[in-house]
């Protein structure tokens, strides 16, 4: 926020302004929509980065946004359109009223009287005097003003904004001819906008523009006197002199001695005598002896009016050429907050975990959020999560995560703030991944907006993630209910386990080179039966046939974690056994001939059990440390029994419809997950 205003043209200053007026009065986004200036925005942020801007800010993308912006709305409004243009009505005002007073100068004294020059000519006395109470003042303001930009110079102070004129607001109105056909309406509001804050930005130029139009109206109201003498001349014999009713010559000769003292003093003329003055008195002089005093004031006139003001006209055109050439916009304000916000930006963040078991997490982590290892908005927002070896730049921040203590930071990340989330706090389940973002934007409050939307889009990835899983499910599970109708062989059963172990592996970037070695056989309870015991002892509702279905899950769980490259069951030895025990259950109910409908109706929820358990586990592999695993997965495996019991009935009816004819399975599978995840408080 530190960065010097920029400088554009005249005419990208008045784009942006207008461009800004037509955002701030069209709220309903009539005249231009939100789906243009979202596209817009993301060209100018395009076009920046395509000249290689490392970090776009509002002073890359304003000129290119604005104009695009006001070109839509020109071609729609035609206020819009005459406000871009920089109208030719103060052009002309501004030639006409010198042309006016040159001709107002050249009538003055005829309308006095046209065959006299009097030495105490009123219309000239005054001509000068009110230009000599112009000059103090003029000097007056620029030490005034001089002493305030020493002041501001030494406190390092930026000039305050100027308010706008009201001559200035006219004008524009005029051109926009917004008084008369545009009282109301957007195209109102727009020009109201636009004439209220570009008659204040450009009101430096303005002055000087006036200031220079009203130096070359005095040259030439003194020209036009000037000229009015000296073609009068040509034609008529002027009676010179003067006459009072106070002054005698004495008085008067002091007078003319003064009034041509620059003339006499710069250019070493011969001054008036008292003898002369008293000869013109009661208008006396006449003859050739009268030029001699039309010409002094003439050379009077050209001296201390017409030279000055040409001057003064000069400097005030050099002084508006100037800030034409360097006109300048403030990007820091207020009025750029909006456009401030909707800037996609580009974060850099150092990730630190803590606990080595968590380190695979990162890289599936970043494969399933990242393309080329950085996450995009649809706004044009960039993430990019970078690991220690990969720290040989500066990050915006650092998060530490895991539950070990944390090694020294790289020495690049070392100035960065510094963010610590506990494995159970970011990654433990994809519906918490939130928190990232929610921590990053209360570290980085200025990049809050970025990071908002960054977390919307993983999280909508998580969301389409999450589809697709329910999607596989259903799938799976109009699979499993076929089976059950009709007594397929049981290694069906295993085919379909292994289809969907592998779908859902690969939806969460899950290979079979990430998975741990199987686990040791789990231990069997004590008064179970062995792998080879009677198979008659797996009847639902004994506690031999549970015991028994535990160990017989060792040895038909390693078959299923054989075909799946030791990821299924290889999660932890709790759960994987069972898990196993469930899948040999299955497995042993279908290959029994002439089963009960109750058997059958248990089996399939067994079916429902196991592929909603399988889900939740698969994942979330690998974002909890190996210790944490098998309690995480057997506490979601009783709330799973207990979900599939408490929507059992809808469920039923869900399962035994056709699966191209209903859609009921997949949401009633969407509440049941979101549900469990949401009681595991994650």
């Amino acid at each position: 926020m530190n960065e010097p205003p920029m400088r554009l043209s005249p005419q990208e200053l008045r784009d942006v302004t207008l461009a800004q007026a037509i955002e701030r009065a069209d709220e309903a986004r009539t005249l231009v929509s939100q789906t243009e200036w979202d596209e817009i925005t993301r060209q100018a942020v395009d076009a920046a980065r395509g000249r290689g801007v490392p970090r776009v800010d509002v002073a890359d993308v304003v000129r290119e946004r604005a104009a695009a912006a006001v070109d839509r709305a020109a071609g729609r409004d035609t206020t819009v359109a005459l406000l871009r243009q920089a109208g030719a009505q103060g052009r002309w005002l501004a030639r006409g009223l010198p042309l006016l007073a040159l001709l107002l100068g050249l009538v003055l004294d005829r309308v006095a009287n046209a065959h006299q020059v009097d030495l105490l000519s009123p219309p000239l006395l005054l001509v000068l005097g009110w230009n000599l109470v112009v000059y103090a003042l003029l000097f007056w303001h620029a030490w005034h003003a001089w002493h305030a930009w020493r002041a501001r110079r030494a406190h390092d102070a930026h000039e305050p904004p100027a308010s706008p004129s009201a001559l200035h607001q006219w004008l524009l109105r005029r051109r926009a001819h917004a008084g008369q056909r545009a009282r109301r309406g957007l195209p109102a509001r727009i020009a109201a906008d636009f004439i209220t804050h570009w008659s204040g930005l450009t009101r430096a130029r303005f002055t000087q523009q006036v200031a220079s139009v009203l130096h070359l109206c005095a040259a030439a109201w003194a020209a036009g006197i000037a000229l009015s003498l000296l073609l009068r001349g040509l034609v008529v014999s002027y009676h010179f002199g003067w006459e009072s009713t106070f002054l005698d010559a004495d008085q008067v000769h002091a007078i003319v001695g003064l009034l041509f003292a620059p003339l006499t003093l710069l250019f070493g003329l011969t001054p008036f005598s008292l003898q002369e003055v008293a000869a013109a008195q009661n208008f006396a002089g006449e003859g050739a002896a009268g030029a001699r005093w039309v010409w002094m004031y003439v050379g009077l006139l050209t001296l201390v009016v017409v030279l000055p003001r040409l001057l003064l006209a000069a400097w005030a055109h050099w002084r508006q050429a100037q800030w034409a050439r360097q006109c300048t916009l403030d990007t820091r304000g207020s009025d750029f907050d909006a456009l401030r916000q909707a800037l996609p930006d580009d974060l850099r963040i150092g990730l630190l975990c803590t606990t080595p078991t968590l380190r695979p997490t990162l890289a599936t982590v970043r494969a399933l959020h990242a393309e080329h290892g950085t996450t995009m908005s649809a706004q044009g927002d960039r993430l990019c999560l970078i690991e220690p070896a990969d720290a040989a730049t500066s990050v915006d921040a650092v998060v530490v995560w895991g539950d070990g203590p944390a090694p020294p930071l790289p020495p690049a990340w070392r100035q960065a703030p510094l963010l610590t989330l506990a494995s159970a706090q970011f990654g433990a389940s994809w519906v918490c991944d939130g928190a990232l973002f929610e921590r990053l934007a209360a570290l980085l409050p200025t990049r809050r907006h970025a990071l908002q939307r960054l977390g919307q889009t993983w999280q909508a990835r998580n969301e389409a993630l999450f589809t697709e899983s329910l999607q596989r499910l259903a799938a799976h599970l109009h699979a499993c209910a076929a089976l059950v109708k009709t007594g397929t062989n049981a290694a069906r059963y295993v085919e379909l386990l292994q289809a969907l172990d592998a779908a859902l592996r690969d939806l969460h970037g899950h290979t079979a080179a990430m998975a741990p070695a199987p686990g040791p056989p789990p231990p069997t309870p004590q008064g179970a039966l062995t792998a080879s015991g009677d198979t008659t002892a797996l009847a639902v509702g004994t506690s031999a046939g549970a015991a028994a279905g535990v160990a017989a899950g060792a040895k038909v769980g390693a078959m299923i974690d054989a075909g799946t490259g030791g990821l299924t069951l290889g999660v932890g030895t709790v759960l994987g056994a069972l898990l196993g025990g469930t899948t040999a259950w299955a497995m042993r109910t279908l290959q029994k001939k002439g089963a009960q409908k109750g058997s059958i109706d248990e089996l399939l929820r067994r079916m429902v059990e196991d592929a909603c358990t399988r889900y939740l586990v698969l994942a979330h592999w690998g974002r909890t440390p190996a210790a944490q695993a098998n309690e995480r997965g057997t506490r979601w495996h009783a709330d799973v029994v207990a979900t599939v019991a408490a929507h059992w009935e809808t469920l039923t009816a869900a399962l035994n419809a056709e699966a191209a004819r209903d859609d009921t399975l997949q949401p009633l599978l969407r509440t049941m997950l979101r549900g469990i995840l949401s009681r595991e408080g994650v």
